[in-house]
């Protein structure tokens, strides 16, 4: 079976820096078992190839994570308003009340603070491209009849290869 090896480097990047993760999967498996949850899905969305000068091309491969996170811990009472999109928003962009920076276990701090995700097969997170987390809730994608509060992180990996 494939296993591509760009997922793998930011899988790996990933757990390096942060241990919420009880599953990572590799594209959309649709259903996740409740014990697997938080869970990080890694997929690619797109890759363009161009020509970066006579003898290499540069790749740039949109990567998508989907982040989904158990919020029935958070649900205390039907009629009270439940916080579990906080926990979300923590895990992708958690910051310092103080300073306003991103905490450095936080999805968006360790793709924008680890640049060089492996320097010997020239694979970056391109910077130059904007990094778009889109929070949303799905209705009956995960299980039927249920809902799930997911966000979706899209950022462009860039690598260079000698034609």
């Amino acid at each position: 079976m494939y296993k591509d090896p760009i997922i793998e480097a930011y899988t790996d990047l990933i757990k390096a820096n942060t241990n919420i993760f009880n599953a990572f999967y590799i594209g959309d498996p649709i259903r996740v078992p409740i014990s697997n949850l938080p869970a990080l899905i890694i997929s690619k969305n797109e890759t363009r190839i161009g020509k970066l000068s006579n003898a290499e091309d540069e790749h740039g491969i949109a990567m998508i994570l989907t982040v989904i996170t158990d919020i029935r811990a958070d649900i205390k009472d039907d009629k009270e308003f439940a916080p579990g999109i906080n926990s979300l928003y923590n895990i992708i962009e958690g910051r310092e009340s103080d300073t306003l920076k991103l905490k450095t276990d936080s999805i968006l701090h360790i793709l924008r603070n680890n640049l060089v995700v492996d320097a010997a097969k020239n694979l970056r997170t391109d910077l130059t491209t904007i990094t778009r987390a889109d929070y949303g809730m799905t209705i009956g994608k995960r299980a039927p009849d249920m809902w799930a509060m997911e966000c979706q992180i899209e950022f462009v990996a860039s690598f260079i290869q000698l034609r």
